[in-house]
């Protein structure tokens, strides 16, 4: 029996709920299954759904903070051999402190685990991008 485990094309992947933490699992469990057939391992898969968790949970914590809850959108892309994710709020930016403390480690863990990180806010929400090299996630190499 062969195993092809060669990465396929995959639909853009689109998600659109309320800012709640309740909301959090189905990110996670959504992004992991759109993942699987791009050939990404399942590190790969875990890392990605780390950090796209993390922005989630700072949209959560953070964006919507003294105003009324809103939204968050999931925008994940393959193209080239890239994996982007957006991770986008209509809330307002909080500058992170610039006092050490046992928080603030979310954008770190991000620039560390994705090829790329940016944050663009303005007064209409903050959208962080993040992009990972498909190839450097495994992409492709599944032997299950």
């Amino acid at each position: 029996m062969a195993i092809d485990a060669r990465s396929r094309p995959v639909e853009s992947l689109r998600i659109a709920v309320p800012a709640a933490a309740e909301r959090l699992a189905e990110i996670r469990h959504r992004l992991a299954v759109w993942l699987e057939p791009i050939g990404v391992s399942n590190t790969g898969i875990a890392d990605i759904v780390l950090v796209v968790n993390e922005a989630c949970t700072n949209c959560i914590e953070h964006a919507y903070r003294d105003i009324d809850a809103g939204s968050i959108c999931v925008d994940a892309n393959h193209d080239g051999g890239q994996i982007v994710v957006d991770i986008a709020d209509h809330g307002v930016w909080q500058t992170p402190p610039s006092q050490p403390s046992t928080r603030g480690r979310g954008l770190p863990i991000m620039r560390a685990v994705s090829a790329y990180v940016d944050v663009n806010s303005s007064p209409k929400g903050t959208t962080v991008r993040m992009k990972f090299d498909a190839a450097a996630q495994g992409c492709g190499s599944r032997t299950t």
